[in-house]
């Protein structure tokens, strides 16, 4: 279509003649328009027409994070569970069957590096995801822990009877033989070089000739006169980690390699080896660590004779011994 315009100097309307340049801005001009126009359709479709697409793939992906959220909720309270159990089976059944506790370093060492989740960190949910894989993972090793430890467990269980007949539990001498205490496990006065130093067993008084009973099942493992103070000396390994010595034997009445029950006399009460008095020197070593005798060998009193035993034990003599 022609465009005029108006000329002053002619006082007429002429027409206006489009040059090439003329044409091409306004191609241009009208090409950003239609770009325009079209962004902004696509926009308007984008927001109008994809919505209810949209919408499903953000609740879909809510639903996700909520079902993450309760799994790693479930997670932490199965890790509960297994910490209780993990403390029953520390302080209740492994004390009971007289076996060290898991060590915590075991039970809390970690799965992997700081690196192990890395693939989930560009996911969507990565935050959700990493935690429940490190609390899966975490829940995983502790049943494996947990599990061979109750595997040992069931194992002493199994060979309870066994075991407890090897466990130190009666008096090495009999309570109507014993006069008196002498040291006591622990720390005592040396009663010759006067120092301070650690006693691993109990002394008790008894005459010369009285008795020595085997305090449980075992074989002999030594049974001979040897040097250090303890003169002639019965030791008798029990299995499940427990020993135990007799010293200052007047006489031995087992040999070497020979098993024995308990309650079996296994020598005599004498006065050899560096000792002052007759008396048996008795130890009780459990996982090579030596223990207080006395928790092991009360068990067959009858609490008039247990009174008896604890008012002697308050009346320890430690000038009869110095092993």
């Amino acid at each position: 279509m022609a465009k005029y315009y108006f000329n002053p100097d002619s006082l007429q309307y002429e027409q206006i003649e489009n040059t090439t340049r003329d044409r091409w801005f306004a191609f241009m001009k009208f090409t950003l328009l239609v770009s325009l126009l079209s962004v902004v359709v696509l926009k308007v479709s984008e927001d109008v027409v994809q919505s209810p697409k949209l919408k499903k793939l953000t609740a879909e992906r809510q639903e996700i994070a909520y079902e993450l959220q309760l799994l790693n909720r479930d997670l932490q309270q199965y890790q509960e569970h297994l910490d209780r159990i993990a403390y029953n089976d520390d302080h209740l059944y492994r004390v009971f069957f007289e076996v060290d506790p898991i060590p915590v370093t075991k039970r809390e060492a970690g799965t992997g590096g700081s690196q192990q989740y890395r693939q989930l960190r560009n996911k969507p949910n990565s935050g959700l995801l990493v935690e429940a894989n490190k609390n899966l993972d975490d829940v995983a090793r502790q049943l494996v822990i947990q599990s061979k430890s109750f595997d040992e467990v069931i194992d002493l269980a199994r060979h309870k009877e066994q075991h407890m007949a090897a466990k130190p539990s009666i008096q090495p001498v009999s309570i109507n033989e014993l006069i008196r205490f002498g040291s006591s496990y622990g720390m005592r006065m040396h009663p010759i070089l006067n120092q301070y130093r650690y006693h691993n067993g109990i002394d008790l008084t008894a005459p010369r000739g009285t008795k020595i009973y085997a305090t449980a099942d075992g074989v002999v493992v030594q049974a001979n006169y040897t040097t250090g103070g303890y003169g002639k000396k019965i030791m008798i390994d029990h299995g499940y980690g427990y020993k135990t010595l007799y010293g200052h034997c007047y006489k031995i009445l087992v040999e070497r390699g020979q098993k024995v029950k308990r309650g079996e006399v296994i020598g005599l009460v004498g006065n050899t080896g560096l000792s002052t008095r007759s008396h048996l020197h008795y130890e009780v070593w459990v996982n090579n660590r030596a223990v207080n005798p006395i928790n092991y060998y009360a068990n067959d009193l009858s609490p008039d004779e247990y009174d008896r035993m604890i008012n002697l034990l308050s009346k320890a003599d430690p000038s009869f011994d110095i092993n």
